[in-house]
């Protein structure tokens, strides 16, 4: 039997397959652009939720799925089971380049939700979340039949700012497989302010967290808050109040990757403390450091972990609002950008996509809504100065032409903060 015309099928629906993500990247950045402005009017999100949304029935993809399969032999389709065991295996050890070569390989083999999905994740898995983000467009919306496509696309919208879509995909997911209990078990996470994904939310290939790395971690481990990475990836800025009284913490990135860290300064005056990684993790080549201090009112994103009763790795979540003022005169600045309570920590970018700053909870320690500080990064810069830290916070902002500065997409400046934000575990 002659397979050389199925083989090219197969070749040629994968080219479509890429194609039809690399055009999906307009309509994402559009809806950055979208999540960047917190005034965008209802009618503009509406034009681009009619622009990205799917066309095809879900009866008609899941049997179009169906054919695919059937024109795909028996040994071929087992060769491909293999294929998604060994590369699941591979990004579980976080090894991305074997996790890459299994998945495209099953890709090849059939055009199906499951490959897709974990590319999806293999690309968030590496810090490319704009990539992801496209591709994850396109498999949510070629795989109607498949929720765990749709699930994961409004995961990743949620965490990296765009709330509002993020609803609108699951709302609609939920109208074409009412009662579906993934569905159900994502939009209750997602609206909770503090969406942490466990149980059936872990499970490949939907798998809506990183892998990470766990060696050395005791059982008693958890997530207490969230730290600044510095630009040199052996230091980090983290809330005085999170330092464990025993002494045994630990930072892990947005890419699972873990160090264990130690105290070096105490920055008392502004409830900080600049710890120590024990090895060094991979800072962005590409994060601007603002040499000012941004205006009050001025847009504002604050990206943080969500604090859990475990260790477990997770992606941060990124939320938009404007900055807010000073506190009297205190010398203090409210963060402004309205965030659920919590222990706080994680950096604070202005709207071009500079690092501004570290957000705290209230100078009284509480965790009220609404009360949040932001220590401002000339106050960081001057205070690692008069430590004599070994670790700075250099001021770097890309040139430009003269007069304002343009946004910056949030589906960058979230990339970026994969790197930059981490999770502070401690155990007693």
């Amino acid at each position: 039997m002659n397979t050389k015309p199925a083989a090219l099928s197969q070749a040629f629906n994968c080219i479509l397959v890429r194609l039809a993500a690399a055009l999906v990247v307009l309509h994402v950045h559009a809806g950055s652009a979208l999540a960047a402005d917190p005034l965008t009017s209802a009618d503009r999100l509406r034009q681009f939720m009619d622009e990205v949304r799917p066309q095809p029935s879900a009866s008609q993809a899941g049997g179009q799925a169906v054919r695919e399969a059937a024109a795909v032999s028996p040994a071929r389709l087992q060769e491909r089971a293999e294929l998604l065991k060994t590369g699941e295996s591979a990004l579980a050890r976080l090894d991305l380049t074997a996790a890459l070569d299994a998945f495209e390989r099953a890709t090849l083999i059939l055009h199906a939700a499951d490959t897709e999905i974990a590319l999806v994740r293999t690309y968030m898995q590496g810090g490319d979340y704009r990539r992801a983000l496209a591709f994850g467009a396109h498999t949510a919306g070629a795989h109607l039949d498949v929720i765990g496509g749709s699930t994961l696309y409004a995961w990743l919208l949620h965490v990296g700012g765009q709330p509002a879509i993020a609803q609108r995909l699951l709302a609609a997911s939920e109208s074409r497989m009412p009662g579906n209990p993934v569905v159900a078990a994502v939009q209750q996470q997602l609206q909770s302010g503090k969406p942490v994904a466990t149980g059936q939310l872990l499970a490949p290939p939907t798998r809506l967290a990183p892998y990470g790395d766990a060696k050395g971690l005791p059982d008693t481990a958890r997530v207490v808050g969230s730290a600044l990475l510095l630009q040199g990836g052996t230091g980090a800025l983290m809330p005085l109040n999170l330092l464990p009284r025993s002494g045994r913490l630990w930072l892990r990135n947005g890419l699972g990757q873990l160090v264990k860290a130690k105290i070096d300064k105490r920055l008392n005056d502004l409830n900080v403390a600049l710890v120590r990684l024990n090895g060094s993790l991979p800072a962005p080549e590409d994060l601007l450091v603002a040499p000012g201090d941004a205006f009050p009112g001025s847009t504002g994103f604050a990206v943080e972990y969500v604090s859990t009763p475990d260790a477990a790795p997770a992606w941060p979540v990124l939320r938009a609002g404007f900055l807010g003022g000073g506190v009297g005169n205190s010398g203090e600045r409210l963060l402004g950008i309205d965030m659920p309570a919590g222990p706080r920590g994680g950096p604070v970018f202005d709207g071009t996509g500079r690092l501004i700053g570290l957000a705290l909870q209230g100078s009284a320690g509480t965790a009220a809504v609404g009360d949040d500080r932001l220590v401002a990064v000339s106050q960081l810069r001057k205070a690692l100065r008069v430590a004599m830290a070994s670790e700075q916070l250099t001021a770097y902002d890309a040139p430009g032409p003269a007069g304002p500065r343009p946004r910056g997409l949030v589906d960058k400046i979230y990339e970026s903060s994969l790197k930059t934000s981490l999770q502070v575990i401690t155990a007693p």
